[in-house]
C-alpha cells in the first residue's frame, strides 16, 4: 500500500504524536509498504533531535509546509497547508490511503484531499485537545466546547477513527455520539528489544547521582497538561521519609520556567534534574540508570513514554488516569493512584522500600511491553487500512454516513 502521513507536527520536534508516526513508518517501509509524511517545516531549531533511527527511516519522503511559530508554546509551529500541487501530488504517487495524526491544519487539508481523490480518510485521535485550551488566549470554557464540537465533526469526516487506548475509544464513541463511525483501538508499539540494555551508569555520571540513591524518572513535554508540578509536590512527600531520593525530569517545554522556579522554592532544586530532551539512545540509557518512572498527567491517550520505561524494565507510579491505567495494571506492573500527592509518595515508597514486590513489578513490566510490540501493532493497522480498501468500501462508507445524525458532543450546549 502507499499511505500518506498529514500531521502538525514533526522532526525535529520531539513529541509522542511524532514518535508514533515514526514507529509505525518504520514498521510499515520494513513490511514492504510506502509510506510518505507532509508536514510542517521548522526555520530554526526545534525541541530535541530526530526521533528515528538512521537504520531505520520512517518514510521514503518528507514533504514540508511553510509554518509559523506558536507564541505561547516554545518550538511548535503551526504548518500554513497551501499547495496547488499537493493534489497532483498525491495523484503521482499512486496513494491509497491518507492517514492524518492531526485534526487541524494539515488534518483538514487531508480531508480535503482524501475527498477529491476517492480514497480513504484515516484519523488517529492522540491527544484529549480539549485539555489543551490554556495555550490560546481567550475564554476557555467557549474554546473547550469549540474544540469539542470541531474534532466530533472532524471523527464524522473520517471514514476510520484510531483510538490509541479502549478507554479513549470509549471517549471518542460516548463524547462525540460519531453513531456508525468505525473506531478501533491500536497503540503504538515499541521495538521491545532496543530497549533490553542501557548503561546504568550513564545517565548517574552525568547528574551526579550516587550508585546508592534512587532515581524517580519522567519522560515527556513539559506543560501544564502534563502535571508535573504534582510530582515535585510528591517528591517533597518522598523526602520526607526517605532520603537520598531525586526526580530526573527528561523533556522541555512552556511550563519549565515555571517548574524550576517551583523547584527552588520547594528547597528542592538539588534533586530535581531538567536534562532537557535526550536523543532516542541516551533515554534508554536513561531509563536504565532510573529505578521508577512517575506520571501525574491526566490527559494521556496512551502514555508511549510509560510503555518504553516498562520495555526498560522500570515499574510505573502513575496518577490513576484514562492514557496510563490502559497501559498500567494496578497493583501488576506499577501502582496507580488518585490525585493526592502524598497517597502518591507512599505508592513510591511501597517500591522502593520492597524489593522483593520491585523486582516482581519490573518483569511484569517487560512482559507487558512484550505484549505491545511495534510489528504488531503495524500488522493491525495495514489490517485496519485493507478493510478500508475492500471493494464496496464507498457504499458502506455512503450507507454509514447516511445513518450518522449531526449532534454535538455530549454536555456542549448550541
Amino acid at each position: 500500500m502507499k499511505i500518506a502521513v498529514f500531521t502538525d507536527s514533526y522532526q525535529p520536534y520531539v513529541s509522542g504524536v511524532v514518535r508514533s508516526i515514526d514507529t509505525f513508518g518504520a514498521e510499515l517501509l520494513e513490511m514492504g509498504h510506502e509510506v510518505y509524511i507532509f508536514g510542517p517545516r521548522y526555520y530554526h531549531q526545534a525541541q530535541g533531535k530526530p526521533s528515528s533511527r538512521p537504520d531505520r527511516p520512517p518514510a521514503l519522503r518528507v514533504f514540508r509546509f511553510w509554518s509559523i511559530p506558536v507564541p505561547t508554546y516554545r518550538g511548535f509551529t503551526v504548518p500554513v497547508p497551501i499547495s496547488m500541487q499537493a493534489e497532483a501530488l498525491l495523484a503521482e504517487l499512486g496513494i491509497d490511503i491518507i492517514h492524518a495524526h492531526s485534526p487541524f491544519m494539515m488534518g483538514v487539508m487531508a480531508a480535503v484531499l482524501a475527498r477529491r481523490r476517492k480514497v480513504p480518510l484515516v484519523f488517529t485521535h492522540h491527544t484529549m485537545y480539549h485539555e489543551y485550551v490554556h495555550y490560546v488566549p481567550g475564554v476557555r470554557t467557549v474554546l473547550r466546547q469549540f474544540m469539542l464540537r470541531y474534532v466530533a465533526a472532524y471523527c464524522k469526516r473520517s471514514d476510520l477513527v484510531i483510538a490509541p487506548t479502549p478507554q479513549i475509544r470509549d471517549f471518542i464513541t460516548e463524547t462525540y455520539r460519531i453513531g456508525h463511525k468505525p473506531v478501533k483501538v491500536i497503540p503504538t508499539g515499541i521495538p521491545v528489544d532496543d530497549y533490553c540494555d542501557g548503561n546504568r551508569q550513564w545517565l548517574r555520571a552525568r547528574l551526579g547521582i550516587g550508585p546508592d540513591e534512587r532515581v524517580l524518572i519522567f519522560v515527556g513535554r513539559l506543560g501544564r497538561e502534563k502535571n508535573v508540578a504534582f510530582l515535585l509536590d510528591a517528591l517533597r512527600h518522598v523526602r520526607d521519609v526517605r532520603d537520598g531520593v531525586h526526580l530526573v525530569l527528561v523533556g522541555d517545554g512552556p511550563d519549565r520556567p515555571r517548574l524550576e522556579r517551583l523547584a527552588r522554592d520547594m528547597g528542592l532544586a538539588r534533586w530535581v534534574h531538567f536534562t532537557g530532551t535526550f536523543s532516542r539512545e541516551d533515554v534508554i540509557h536513561a531509563f536504565h540508570g532510573a529505578d521508577l518512572f512517575v506520571i501525574a498527567s491526566t490527559t494521556e491517550t496512551q502514555g508511549l513514554a510509560t510503555l518504553e520505561a516498562m520495555a526498560a524494565g522500570l515499574p510505573v507510579v502513575g496518577v490513576d488516569a484514562p492514557g496510563t491505567h490502559d497501559m498500567v495494571q494496578n497493583g501488576v506492573q506499577g501502582l496507580l493512584r488518585g490525585e493526592n500527592p502524598r497517597e502518591f509518595a507512599q505508592a513510591v515508597l511501597e517500591l522502593l522500600n520492597d524489593p522483593a514486590k520491585y523486582q516482581r513489578f519490573a518483569g511484569r513490566a517487560r512482559q507487558r511491553a512484550e505484549s505491545l510490540s511495534s510489528r504488531e501493532m503495524a500488522r493491525r493497522l495495514v489490517g485496519a487500512y485493507q478493510e478500508l480498501l475492500t471493494p464496496g468500501f464507498h457504499d458502506a462508507k455512503a450507507r454509514r454516513d447516511s445513518k450518522v445524525a449531526v449532534e454535538l458532543p455530549k454536555g456542549v450546549s448550541r
